[in-house]
């Protein structure tokens, strides 16, 4: 195995299923007393001694309601949220497999390729996000989407293109690059 097989195409989707495990956990959804707990936490600045204890007590309140109406991806409840979930690990997973598939030296004819499979759930994945992004948890008005929600829609739309790009190499023939010295039949037998 030797990551010198990969193709421009499936190093991005490396690297953009990679961020997208970042991306999960970063603030997806908050509320509009959320977000005004975090205003009121950072104009609230107690220092030192003569800082005093009630800007302390109201910076600790209002960390503790900001923290608490703030969701990422692995803490929405609904069942929607649960299958986006699943998607989101799911395409991260076969984006990855791709990668490690190709590295390998594993050959598959098209037009059912890990990278094909990879595109395709990253794209039903990426409308799932889209919906609940219209279709927010909680009341619709107190609910505010936080840059979880679009930069999730960046990644899963990189990786979606990225695998696609993997998947045109692939029925090309060109996605298919052997290392300097390296032997293809005896790298294909394997």
């Amino acid at each position: 195995m030797t990551f010198e097989r990969l193709i421009a195409a499936d190093v991005v989707a490396m690297v953009a299923a990679l961020a997208l495990l970042f991306v999960m956990a970063a603030d997806w959804y908050s509320t509009a007393g959320g977000d005004e707990a975090r205003r009121i936490e950072r104009f609230t600045e107690p220092r030192g001694a003569l800082g005093g204890e009630i800007p302390r007590e109201v910076d600790r309140r209002a960390r503790a309601v900001a923290e608490g109406s703030e969701k990422n991806a692995w803490q929405l409840r609904g069942a929607i949220d649960r299958v986006t979930l699943g998607g989101l690990l799911l395409t991260v997973v076969l984006a990855l497999a791709a990668a490690f598939l190709r590295a390998a030296g594993r050959r598959f004819a098209p037009p059912w390729t890990p990278s094909a499979i990879a595109a395709l759930s990253a794209s039903l994945t990426a409308l799932l996000v889209a919906f609940r992004a219209l279709q927010q948890p909680g009341f619709d008005e107190a609910t505010t989407v936080k840059s979880g929600v679009p930069l999730a829609l960046v990644a899963l739309g990189v990786l979606a293109l990225s695998c696609a790009r993997a998947l045109r190499c692939e029925g090309a023939g060109t996605a298919w690059r052997d290392p300097p010295g390296a032997d293809p039949a005896i790298e294909s037998n394997r």
